[in-house]
């Protein structure tokens, strides 16, 4: 079972008591998304490398339709430009998926190798960008500073891979019910004014937060954060969350430890309208 499926069932659970006042009632709206069939959302991420949008929709339970950028090992055998932040995939669950491609939908283990081998780590990012300008614009707007490449010629030292800005993307995904749910259940303060709610998460919620299912080459060393959630009319309507802690990653001279820092905002919309087609390509190499 899936580490964020678990602890929403967790927090499931813990909103089944009597309700007695206004904190009870927000944690029930928080979770309300759960419920729902269906909805659509868009999230902005800022992290130490760049700035990227994830739009996503979903069916509860079913698949989920989103655009995003890639991690660089996956973007090189697609071919595209490190400014193409807005590649399409189709996941059922959050870590089994396919991508398009020009050949159809293909699943990451399906793509052709890349062109060359790169002995620099996927993750690190130049904060200069891969043309030398600052704060290059993505196609989504959003702020890409390009991927350094270091050919195996390249002398050792020649830059120094602690000094670059890590970019914590990861071929995965989690559903913003997910994170409520981790929210909900792994908190160590829980604000409400008004529609307005606000809090501090565990060093377990930030992990799960900040590492989603699938990523074996990543493990949390500890991590931190805070959370601010709008509701409306007894849902979330948006969500702000502030991450930071180390991790331990996988490069190719071994494992080293990193620091991160981590800010999403999440705007939820088309709840219960959201509609979305999965060609019969994608259904068949995801399962039935």
């Amino acid at each position: 079972m899936p580490r964020l499926l678990a602890v929403c069932l967790l927090a499931g659970c813990a909103v089944t008591v009597a309700l007695a006042g206004p904190t009870e009632a927000a944690i029930v709206a928080v979770m309300r998304l759960s419920d729902q069939s269906n909805y659509s959302w868009v999230a902005t991420v800022s992290d130490d490398a760049r700035t990227y949008d994830i739009s996503g929709q979903t069916v509860t339970g079913a698949f989920t339709r989103v655009k995003m950028p890639v991690i660089n090992s996956v973007r090189r055998r697609l071919g595209r430009s490190v400014t193409d932040t807005q590649i399409e995939f189709i996941f059922r669950g959050n870590v089994t998926c396919v991508i398009a491609t020009d050949d159809g939908w293909l699943r990451p283990g399906e793509l052709p190798p890349p062109p060359e081998v790169d002995s620099e780590v996927d993750r690190i990012v130049n904060p200069a960008g891969s043309t030398g300008t600052p704060g290059a614009r993505s196609i989504s707007g959003g702020v890409i500073k390009g991927t350094v490449i270091r050919s195996s010629s390249s002398p050792p030292g020649d830059t120094d891979e602690r000094q670059r800005g890590y970019s914590n993307l990861q071929l995965a995904i989690s559903h913003p019910h997910e994170e409520l749910g981790v929210i909900v259940s792994s908190h160590t303060e829980f604000k409400v004014e008004g529609e307005v709610v606000s809090g501090t998460l565990t060093d377990l919620g930030a992990q799960l937060l900040l590492v989603r299912d699938g990523q074996k080459e990543i493990t949390p060393v500890r991590a931190a954060g805070t959370f601010k959630l709008w509701l409306r009319e007894g849902l979330v309507s948006r969500y702000q969350v502030r991450l930071e802690g180390v991790l331990q990653v996988n490069t190719p001279g071994g494992r080293r430890q990193v620091a991160v820092n981590q800010n999403t905002e999440t705007v939820l919309k088309e709840i219960g309208t959201t509609r979305f087609e999965v060609p019969d390509q994608a259904r068949i190499k995801l399962g039935r």
